[in-house]
C-alpha cells in the first residue's frame, strides 16, 4: 500500500473557488474550449469543441487545521469508499474513474492542512469547479485539479497513476508501456492503440462520435474495456490527471499529464498514447482521474 505522506487538504465549506488570472500560463488559453490545443503527431491533443468551463487554482489562502492526517479508515478519517481494482499487467489500477459519490465521502473528513504534495502549496480546499451534492453519484467527478487528484489518492490508500511501481513518472515520453502505469493498462503493455484494440471505434467508448451526448456513469460501456476485462472507460468519458509533471515542485502553473480524452474528443484524443499537458491548477469539467495501487 502506498503511504499517506500527510498530504493535506481541508474541510469543504469556503464557498466557490476565487480565480487566479491565466496570465502568464502558456498552454491555458482561458476560454470556455476545454481542449485549448498543443501537441501535434500521433501523440496529438487539438481543439475538441468542448463546453467546459476552464479555470486556473484557488485563492491560495491557504488550508486550516484539521483532526486527520492519515489514510481513510484510521481514526478521524473517516471510511474508505468502495472501490473495485483490477490488475493489468503488473499495475494495479481502478476499474473506473474516481465517481462523483466516492469524492463526496474524501470531502466530509476534516484534514489536516500540515502538509501538501510538492508544488501544491497554493491549495486552499478541494471541491471541485461546479461541485454539488446533487450531481449524479456514479458518474466521474470532474472540475478537479491535479492536486486535488493527488490528495484523495493518497488519503485513499493509493496514489495517482504514475510510474510503474510508484511515484511520478517522467513527463518526456508519453507512450511508455514500461515505465507509466496508466499507459501500461491502457495498451495492454503497449500492444494497443486504444483500450478495446488496435483500431479506432468511435461507439465503443464515450466519445464525441458515440452519440451519447452526456457523462456516463463509470462503467455503462461494456464495449469499453481495457486493457483488461474489468477495466473501464480508460478512454472517453471523462479526462484523467496522471502524476507526470515537467517539474517535481513548482506551482498552479506546472504542466502535467492528463490521459484518455472526454466525451467531447475525437479520434485522436481517444488513443491511450495522447499527449496531453495541462497546468496542475486546471479545473475543468471534463477533467476527472483514477487511481492506482492499493489492495
Amino acid at each position: 500500500m502506498v503511504m499517506f505522506r500527510r498530504f493535506a487538504q481541508s474541510r469543504v465549506g469556503l464557498g466557490g473557488a476565487v480565480l487566479l488570472a491565466c496570465l502568464g500560463v502558456s498552454t491555458l488559453a482561458c476560454t470556455d474550449d476545454g481542449d485549448e490545443g498543443e501537441e501535434a503527431a500521433a501523440e496529438t491533443d487539438e481543439d475538441e469543441g468542448d463546453d467546459a468551463d476552464d479555470s486556473m487554482a484557488d485563492s491560495g489562502d491557504g488550508l486550516g487545521a484539521g483532526s486527520c492526517a492519515d489514510v481513510c479508515g484510521t481514526p478521524e478519517c473517516g471510511d474508505c469508499p468502495t472501490a473495485t481494482t483490477v490488475e493489468a499487467f503488473g499495475v494495479t489500477i481502478d476499474a473506473t474513474e474516481v465517481s462523483n459519490e466516492q469524492y463526496a465521502q474524501f470531502l466530509a473528513v476534516d484534514l489536516d492542512a500540515s502538509v501538501l504534495p510538492d508544488g501544491c502549496g497554493w491549495k486552499s480546499f478541494f471541491e471541485p469547479e461546479g461541485w454539488s451534492a446533487d450531481l449524479p453519484g456514479g458518474q466521474p467527478v470532474v472540475g478537479v485539479d491535479w492536486c486535488d487528484a493527488m490528495v484523495f489518492c493518497a488519503w485513499a490508500g493509493k496514489e495517482l497513476c504514475g510510474a510503474v511501481g510508484g511515484g511520478g513518472a517522467d513527463v518526456g515520453v508519453a507512450a511508455d508501456p514500461i515505465n507509466h502505469a496508466w499507459y501500461r493498462a491502457c495498451s495492454a503493455e503497449g500492444a494497443n492503440e486504444f483500450p478495446y484494440g488496435a483500431s479506432y471505434d468511435p461507439v465503443a467508448c464515450n466519445g464525441d462520435g458515440s452519440g451519447q451526448d452526456a457523462m456516463l456513469a463509470g462503467g455503462t460501456l461494456s464495449s469499453c474495456q481495457g486493457g483488461v476485462d474489468g477495466l473501464f472507460d480508460m478512454s472517453g468519458n471523462a479526462w484523467e490527471w496522471t502524476n507526470a509533471c515537467t517539474a517535481a515542485g513548482g506551482d498552479a502553473g506546472t504542466e502535467c499529464r492528463r490521459r484518455g480524452g472526454s466525451r467531447y474528443s475525437g479520434e485522436d484524443n481517444l488513443r491511450c498514447s495522447v499527449n496531453s499537458l495541462r497546468p496542475r491548477g486546471l479545473r475543468d469539467n471534463g477533467v476527472g482521474f483514477r487511481c492506482c495501487g492499493g489492495e
